[in-house]
């Protein structure tokens, strides 16, 4: 019997799901104040927004050491000779308030010469010595460099920095932060577009890095494979003769008659066939890499396996890559997570930190506990199959034991039981910087509004917005809250609300409900959008008492995205045609989220009525903290 404590309640086996990855909300521009691109000088104590500024851009917990010794991501960089020109097609951001003085020049010196009509390749922008120059200033948004010492590297217009490049070889380091995909810049250096979807300038935190391509970048490291658990499997049944769990999870996993064999599912979008678990390690990395930046054709478009704007950070095998959401007024959001599993950010953001952001955790005992109990051999199979990848692949040395090299994350607890909220890999982080996290996400601004706005339109649609069906308007406030600065409900909204085709064909992997009042791991495979529920096919809020459906989002900054709903499967040109195909009825009754306006087409279309809608939802914003109280 183990000496680890398994969390049996409510909140057993809380699950990771995609940074705050809520339903509909997305957006470009507005968050934390540009002018705070480093940190200052003050005469004053640092405020817990201060702080949180700080772990928000800059605090890994130690993740450097997967991103460097595991994924081996600065080494694939350096090999692929990656250019400053790469980094911006690939959606990275730069800080220009944290490059030298004679590296911000020349990148004005090249901005100035694109503007003039030259091509961004005859720039410096196409020097790879630039790009490795950037990293080891830590003007790179999200990536952040380390000395051999552990001691994270001063800022390049700092005055400690010593000049140069990131050095592997002197064992320098580096780790990935929130602001990845959590921020922008104003665009006041290069604007999106320009040269790449990403942009250059002073940094704005708690947007989404529009268009970022996290799949290119992991595809991009030496080691892909070392992000196994949460890249698309092929599942394997594993056979009869395999060992017995037993008394740790006794009573939790179901017993009796072995489940439906599974042998060759995946789950994910289009044909992408699974990583598989046979061939050889160099043909399991081509798949990763395949899942990673490969395409498919579906309604006469080109799309990805991994989205851009998107991120998975579930561990459980499925391709379910979520719309990055932004990270402003978390004060606001409810609950943590799109699927409604975590009730507090602060345990959703200790989730990403200790699994998401860096998952040789899920190879503790606590962390293979927490598998099985989510996803019974499904997540037996996951762990076998990641600690044989890490040997293989050199992570885990031989004749070593998987713990005594990994995890690498610094937490403060690691007593915490097995599926607790607080720690559901039995590991967490100090506290102190989660609160000072929070208290800096909670106050940072939606942003501002367009300027291209109708105010006419504008009152119609808010009008229509907050008008019940019964009386002519679109009842929108059923569900979504009428005033912006107010938090949204905690509710969960059930899946087959939100896609009435769920139940028409379902592939049950994991049957949980025998045994708990968890829904079983199943997977809809019928009406016009399959992939729909991927995302909550293992993960949902059932694990902590609640029902498999989704969040509520905040409906703030859609004028920034032209896909919505968590899978980005509704998509436009931009954000108005975006949204109008969200909302026309044309869609059908059996597509995700058939909420229209018109309800339905048996009165004909009411396009004047849907664009004023439409006006009103890119107008939603909030109202400073400070002025609002």
């Amino acid at each position: 019997m183990s000496g680890i404590s398994v969390h049996t309640g409510r909140g057993a086996a809380m699950a990771l799901c995609t940074l705050l990855a809520l339903t509909a909300c997305g957006g470009d521009g507005g968050g934390g104040e540009s002018a705070a691109a480093a940190p200052q000088q003050r005469d004053a104590a640092p405020t817990a927004v201060d702080r949180g500024r700080d772990i928000f851009r800059f605090e890994t917990f130690g993740n450097q050491g997967f991103w460097t010794t595991a994924m081996r991501l600065p080494q694939g960089i350096e090999d692929s000779g990656m250019t400053p020109l790469q980094a911006l097609e690939m959606g990275l951001n730069i800080n220009t308030a944290a490059l030298e003085p004679q590296q911000a020049e020349a990148l004005r010196n090249a901005a100035a010469r694109i503007e003039a009509g030259a091509d961004p390749a005859d720039t410096v922008l196409a020097e790879p010595t630039l790009f490795n120059a950037w990293l080891n200033q830590g003007a790179v948004i999200g990536l952040v460099p380390f000395r051999a010492d552990g001691e994270r590297k001063p800022l390049g217009s700092s005055d400690g920095f010593t000049g140069g490049g990131l050095n592997l070889a002197a064992d320098d380091r580096l780790g990935v932060s929130c602001a990845l995909c959590h921020a922008s810049t104003g665009g006041d250096g290069l604007a999106p577009g320009v040269a790449g979807a990403g942009s250059a300038g002073l940094p704005v935190d708690g947007v989404i890095a529009r268009d970022l391509d996290v799949g290119a970048l992991f595809a991009t490291a030496n080691n892909p494979l070392a992000y196994l658990p949460l890249l698309q499997l092929r599942l394997d049944q594993p056979g009869a003769g395999d060992d017995d769990q037993g008394g740790l999870l006794d009573g939790l996993l179901p017993s009796g008659p072995e489940p439906e064999p599974y042998d060759g599912v995946t789950v994910g979008r289009g044909d992408f066939a699974g990583i598989p678990a046979d061939g050889t390690l160099e043909e399991a990395t081509a798949a990763a890499r395949e899942y990673l930046t490969g395409t498919y054709q579906q309604d006469g478009e080109t799309r990805r396996y991994y989205p851009l704007t998107s991120f998975d950070g579930t561990p459980d095998g499925l391709g379910n890559a979520s719309i990055t959401p932004p990270f402003f007024r978390t004060d606001l959001a409810a609950p943590g997570s799109h699927a409604g599993i975590f009730e507090q950010v602060d345990d959703f953001n200790n989730l990403d930190y200790t699994v998401a952001m860096e998952p040789t955790s899920l190879l503790t005992e606590s962390g293979r506990a927490f598998l099985s109990v989510v996803a019974g051999r499904l997540g037996d199979e996951i762990a076998r199959r990641y600690e044989a990848v890490l040997r293989d692949t050199g992570v885990i040395p031989e004749g070593m034991a998987a713990t005594d090299v990994i995890p690498f994350v610094e937490v403060e607890r690691t007593d915490l039981p097995v599926g607790a909220p607080a720690g559901p890999v039995g590991r967490r982080v100090a506290q102190q910087k989660l609160d000072d996290l929070r208290a800096y996400t909670d106050q940072l601004p939606a942003p501002a509004a367009p300027d291209d706005l109708d105010a006419d339109q504008v009152a119609a649609g808010r009008a229509l917005f907050t008008t019940s069906r019964e009386d002519g308007g679109a009842g929108c406030v059923a569900c979504h809250t009428a005033d912006p600065n107010q938090p949204v409900s905690a509710e969960v909204v059930p899946i087959e609300t939100l896609y009435p085709a769920y139940n028409d064909e379902l592939l049950v992997l994991f049957e949980r409900s025998t045994v708990s009042d968890f829904s079983d791991v199943q997977d809809a495979r019928g009406g016009p959008a399959p992939a729909y529920d991927d995302s909550v096919v293992a993960l949902d809020a059932t694990l902590r008492g609640g029902q498999r459906g989704f969040a509520q989002p905040l409906l703030l900054a859609l004028d920034g995205k032209a896909r919505f709903l968590h899978d980005g499967s509704v998509r436009g040109s931009d954000a108005r045609d975006g949204l109008d195909r969200l909302l026309d009825p044309a869609r059908g009754e059996q597509a995700p989220h058939p909420f229209y306006f018109p309800e339905n087409l048996d009165q004909g279309d009411d396009a004047q009525g849907r664009a004023a809608l439409v006006e009103y939802l890119r107008s939603r914003t909030t109202t400073p903290k400070e002025e609002a109280l």
